[in-house]
């Protein structure tokens, strides 16, 4: 650019200088455009003369300012920040070939030039290779890119160069059974880009060996180790006895290796519904056998790891095993910022595996659920120990070939029916007059059929990651206030109906009490999930903790309210029978929402339990709070129940009346001492409503030792423990 150009830019910061590519046509024929140092015009070639312009651009950069910037108007600040230097180490991956002392061959000139083993391999460099695989594979899994991990392992490039039975088969089984893997996530549509790098570079887990024939294979070489392991028993004369158990137990090792495979390889065959005209129940109950024949394998596989081959350092400074080279596949990435990818080590590489199969066993559970508010809770507990990305796509699969929610919407309908009839009785379900009308079951179905969608998009919101789930809930929220607003208008047409048929009759809100325990239940998870992500400041427990006590109130008036009409229909029920049979004599049938009840009502008591605390830290100055020079509470309050503006029940609460609500109740006491008093009060309370839960479940065991712990700490508090000690 001239030295008049750059005397041009405007000044101030940030200021831009634009050029359109039309600037540079001037340059061209009409007709022609630039190839290889040449203009084309037709037939005619005109070359171009190129002249260095570095230090002339240099020196009109000297006349910029801080702040401003000359650019094309295609080359924007993004583009600037994200651009890669090429030919610099620290920002191209590609520079990573220069410090190999040898080049890197690919599998086929690797075998021609006799650099890589591919027959004749010993026990231990099975298992060592077997074992490096499956890391390769528990890698991947754990979000890594496909090419630097699995693909890593030069065998798996070129299977039918693989002269020896044992490794070519187990090759064959883990390019298989990744295959259906992807299939398995892609289908789900569950993951993120910090979940599982979807990307293959150009890298193909497909290979021509069909299903059948890797079977085969799998089972031959099973059957081979296995008499193996059985002749490896008898010690010949020439060994002695620590070589011939010492042999014997490698084979038992790689005969391990082999069946795991081929188990691995089955359990996913035939979950995706390969065999079609098998019932899916039946399809979960094998592949629950398979899980925990697996579950079983792995430990052995850990304690057995010692004996395989282990990793050497290789001409590029790379510590690998024969066979794997962590470069092979970098020409495939596109160029970028180096990144470290680290193989995990065998051992944690087989808990991975452990946990995952562990995982897969619990989700073919939900099999066997058939109450949709049970599904739901199965999903919100399953989600809570931050499944990977392959067990909640499992579990999503599970779910829609079960009840197949996503292709007939008949059997998703009548799962809800039987929720709502667990959970309330109505009449639409169980009064034969009213089950006789034919505009009734109109309105009916049609709320059940449109309740689909929401439900089943809650459920694909717990198969996501927690913190995409707290992403997605805002929308969910907004379709879940919708069914319950629908619920309701459906409940009062109802009643009408029920009036012409019987003036004594009425149909209460039973539909739209379910779809507010619903969303109460969302929103609650909504904001406790903020404090396992870490979201929240400590100044915004007392928010948080606050609205939560309020949904926790909508939620027990839901279950209460739900309780009496399971009561009515129930007495109803007695008195339509006692003529039938009025010697028996029927045991009080303990209530459906009683355990829930129970549940809500002491993590109420604890959370006012925790607002007394907060108070109490506030007024003794011991928790920190926010600068209100350069913080807003109305704001902060505002952003945290910003989902909620939209739900139709339970109704918003403004940041004044929260104000006004908690100036009323810190006014009701007035120094810390009470404060802290009236905290252990209301833990002791929820410690005792949660000791009188039978059969309590580690969650409960759980609440328990909390609000011991938290009674005690308030009780010492209140007695001046620690009086200068901060949050």
């Amino acid at each position: 650019m001239s030295q008049e150009g750059m005397k041009n830019i405007a000044n101030g910061v940030q200021s831009e200088v634009r050029f359109s590519y039309n600037d540079w046509q001037k340059w061209l024929p009409e007709d022609g455009e630039m190839i290889d140092g040449k203009i084309i015009s037709g037939s005619e070639q005109v070359p171009i003369h190129w002249k260095d312009i570095t230090q002339a651009f240099q020196n009109s950069c000297q006349e910029l300012k801080p702040g401003e910037l000359v650019h094309d108007q295609y080359f924007s600040l993004y583009e600037a920040m994200s651009a890669v230097e090429l030919m610099d180490p620290k920002m191209d991956s590609g520079m990573i070939y220069r410090d190999c002392a040898s080049p890197i061959l690919s599998f086929e000139e690797a075998v021609e030039k006799n650099k890589v083993q591919v027959d004749n391999f010993s026990p231990s460099q099975l298992i060592g290779i077997v074992d490096e695989l499956l890391a390769c594979v528990a890698s991947w899994l754990d979000g890594q890119p496909l090419v630097q991990t699995i693909f890593t392992c030069s065998y798996l490039h070129k299977v039918e160069l693989i002269e020896d039975t044992y490794l070519k088969a187990y090759c064959v089984g883990i390019l298989k059974s990744c295959d259906l893997i992807w299939s398995l996530i892609q289908s789900g549509q569950v993951f993120e880009e910090e979940d599982f790098c979807c990307p293959s570079h150009g890298c193909s887990l497909q290979t021509n060996v069909t299903n059948a024939k890797a079977f085969a294979s799998l089972k031959e070489v099973d059957e081979n180790c296995a008499r193996n392991v059985k002749k490896s028993g008898r010690k010949p004369e020439e060994e002695t006895d620590e070589q011939a158990k010492s042999k014997n137990l490698l084979y038992q090792a790689l005969h391990t290796r082999i069946k795991f495979c081929r188990l691995f390889y089955s359990f996913f065959h035939h979950l995706l519904g390969t065999k079609m005209n098998e019932p899916f129940l039946d399809v979960v109950k094998a592949s629950n056998n398979r899980l925990q024949s697996m579950y079983a394998m792995i430990p052995l596989i850990k304690d057995t790891c010692i004996l395989g081959d282990q990793a050497e350092m290789n001409d590029c400074g790379n510590n690998c095993m024969m066979g794997f080279n962590p470069l092979i596949c970098m020409k495939h990435l596109p160029s970028q910022f180096p990144k470290a990818i680290e193989i995990m080590e065998r051992t944690k590489a087989c808990d991975y595996i452990y946990t995952l199969i562990g995982r897969l066993l619990r989700a073919t559970e939900v099999v066997e659920i058939s109450n949709i508010d049970n599904i739901i809770q199965f999903f919100a507990n399953f989600s809570c120990d931050n499944p990977d990305v392959l067990s909640r796509s499992a579990l999503q699969h599970l779910f829609c070939e079960t009840f197949k929610s996503c292709n007939d919407k008949k059997a998703m309908n009548e799962i809800i029916k039987k929720a709502i009839k667990i959970f309330t009785q109505p009449p639409i379900l169980n009064n034969p007059s009213l089950k006789g009308s034919q505009r009734a079951l109109e309105i009916s179905e049609a709320f059940f059929e449109r309740s689909d969608g929401p439900i089943s998009r809650l459920l694909f919101t717990y198969c996501c990651n927690r913190s995409r789930q707290r992403e997605k809930i805002g929308g969910l929220l907004e379709e879940l206030s919708a069914m319950q607003e629908e619920a309701s208008q459906c409940d009062e047409q109802l009643n009408v109906i029920m009036e012409r048929i019987d003036s004594q009759l009425h149909h209460r809100p039973y539909l739209g009490l379910w779809g507010l325990y619903h969303t109460c239940k969302i929103m609650e998870y909504y904001l406790l999930l903020g404090f396992e992500l870490d979201l929240y400041g400590t100044y915004e427990y007392y928010i948080v903790y606050w609205y939560v006590d309020y949904l926790y109130n909508h939620r027990l008036s839901c279950l209460y309210a739900a309780d009496k009409h399971l009561q009515a229909h129930e007495a109803a029920s007695l008195d339509f029978r006692k003529n039938k049979n009025k010697k028996s004599k029927k045991k009080k049938k303990v209530s459906e929402h009683t355990l829930e009840i129970q549940l809500v009502d002491a993590k109420q008591s604890m959370c006012k339990g925790y607002l007394r605390a907060i108070d109490g830290f506030v007024k003794q100055e011991k928790m920190a709070h926010q600068n209100s020079k350069y913080d807003n509470e109305k704001l902060r309050y505002e952003h945290r129940i910003l989902p909620f503006m939209n739900v139709y029940s339970p109704q918003l609460i403004t940041y004044e009346k929260f104000t006004e609500v908690r100036e009323y109740t810190r006014a009701a006491l007035a120094t810390a001492t009470e404060f802290y008093s009236s905290s252990a009060k209301f833990f002791n309370m929820a410690k005792t409503k949660l000791e009188e839960i039978s059969k309590p479940n580690d969650d409960v065991t759980n609440l328990i030792k909390i609000t011991k712990t938290n009674m005690v700490v308030m009780n010492l508090l209140a007695s001046g423990h620690k009086k200068e000690s901060k949050v």
